[in-house]
């Protein structure tokens, strides 16, 4: 009797030049991370706060990605003027620096994830809030899908596969 083993192995190659599509394909697999916590019962609320901080790095970070690697510098301006998108943006700055401050120019928002709850599934809630007085709150992941929605406007707006 003879017996014959195999082994087998491959190896994926990554472009130098790492296209957009790979911080929106992030982006996806973040809400994707973020749609299942949230039907889980169990309640690991630190695993629930770094889901959610880095949805909110990547999905703001694409802007940077559009415009080095597709020439598309006004992906920044639409961050800042579509209504989800600043939020975003308000979440990932204020996770990466900590504190905002105002300036004579900006008005800038900071927003954190207030609490997380369990039970029936989990859920964040983000609270922002701006020097001028503005606050409010949103559901972490409304507010990603609504994110999601806004970039994919810009792509169809510009052309843009993902």
């Amino acid at each position: 009797m003879a017996t014959a083993a195999l082994n087998a192995s491959g190896s994926i190659g990554y472009n130098p030049r790492r296209p957009w599509q790979q911080k929106w394909r992030d982006v996806i697999s973040g809400l994707d991370a973020l749609q299942a916590t949230y039907r889980q019962s169990d309640l690991d609320n630190e695993a629930v706060r770094r889901q959610v901080e880095t949805f909110f790095k990547d999905c703001c970070e694409l802007a940077d990605w559009l415009r080095e690697q597709v020439g598309k510098p006004e992906a920044m301006d639409y961050v800042k003027a579509d209504r989800y998108l600043k939020l975003c943006d308000g979440m990932a700055q204020t996770t990466k620096h900590h504190t905002r401050a105002p300036s004579s120019k900006r008005d800038p928002i900071t927003a954190r994830i207030s609490r997380v709850d369990g039970g029936q599934g989990v859920r964040a809630e983000i609270q922002w809030s701006t020097p001028s007085g503005s606050t409010g709150t949103e559901d972490a992941l409304d507010l990603a899908q609504r994110c999601k929605s806004a970039w994919e406007r810009f792509f169809q707006q510009h052309g843009l596969t993902a």
